[in-house]
């Protein structure tokens, strides 16, 4: 009796290792050939249409091809469909019925990822996307007293808009935060922190937290954080920060610059595991997107 397929999504799905430090990871054919195998079954498919644009990207070069089918397209353009994947991961959590145990185990934004860490590799990414993903050296020098208001005062000037849309291929109408000089973990750590030996414990956590400041929380919108230290400290809830921290590495994720990802991470964790070891739970502050 033949072996019943089991289709993928019927459960909370699992998140699988990546082996980027394998050389065959990086193999450019190997990766064309997996994309050319999952386009195909993902343009049978189309369910996820309405998430992000790799896909109307992706059905619209399988559309537009003269086969009408994905060996029509351009493996050039297969790039497309990845520079416009930005590894929220809700195809595979959410709306993939072909992830692991299904047997055509479809993992799109690894894919994606491994294709981002391929250009990476080759030299292929943009000096632009490298500046603007340094979020730490950027904050730091745009954030330096003084500087930091000519720089947020440049940035509304129209005019210099469009010198750093020819000079970074920044987009004059895109949103651009402000920096600040006084730092988020500057904000927090200016206070007296409440007694820690009186943290009432709640459920599955300490009853007192760290603040992961963030590199977006510490030099663009630092009143987040002093809030978040606020709405703790109204609430009896002690607050420290960690010894030290950077950006947690998203930026660079997304460029698929994996070795300064595994830098970020060798930084923060060990830092953090030194305040959970100390019984405290770790928090970072969220913006939501308007």
């Amino acid at each position: 009796m033949a072996t019943p397929i089991r289709e993928g999504s019927l459960q909370a799905p699992t998140r699988h290792a990546l082996d980027w430090k394998n050389p065959e990871f990086y193999n450019e054919d190997a990766v064309l050939h997996e994309m050319e195998r999952v386009f195909d079954l993902c343009h049978g498919c189309r369910r996820c249409v309405s998430l992000c644009n790799s896909f109307p990207t992706l059905f619209d070069l399988v559309d537009e091809s003269s086969t009408m089918e994905v060996d029509g397209v351009d493996k050039k353009d297969y790039w497309k469909v990845v520079d416009h994947c930005y590894l929220c991961d809700l195809c595979y959590m959410t709306k993939c019925p072909y992830i692991p145990p299904h047997e055509w185990n479809i993992d799109f934004p690894h894919l994606m990822l491994r294709a981002k860490a391929v250009k990476f590799k080759k030299g292929d990414t943009k000096f632009r996307d490298k500046v603007l993903s340094s979020t730490d050296m950027v904050g730091k020098l745009a954030g330096i007293p003084v500087v930091a208001g000519v720089v947020n005062k440049m940035n509304q000037s129209p005019a210099f808009r469009k010198q750093l849309d020819k000079v970074l291929g920044v987009h004059p109408q895109a949103k651009i935060p402000s920096y600040h000089s006084d730092k988020g973990r500057d904000r927090v750590a200016r206070y007296k922190n409440l007694d820690e030996s009186k943290a009432i414990a709640a459920g599955r956590t300490t009853g007192k937290v760290a603040i992961f400041a963030t590199c977006y929380g510490n030099y663009n919108e630092p009143h987040i954080v002093d809030d978040l230290r606020k709405v703790f400290e109204i609430n009896g809830i002690p607050v420290t920060l960690l010894d030290k921290e950077q950006c947690c590495g998203m930026p660079k994720l997304e460029l698929g610059d994996l070795e300064s990802v595994a830098a970020a991470k060798e930084a923060n964790i060990p830092a953090m595991m030194k305040l959970i070891n100390e019984g405290w739970d770790i928090v970072g502050p969220c913006r939501r997107a308007c």
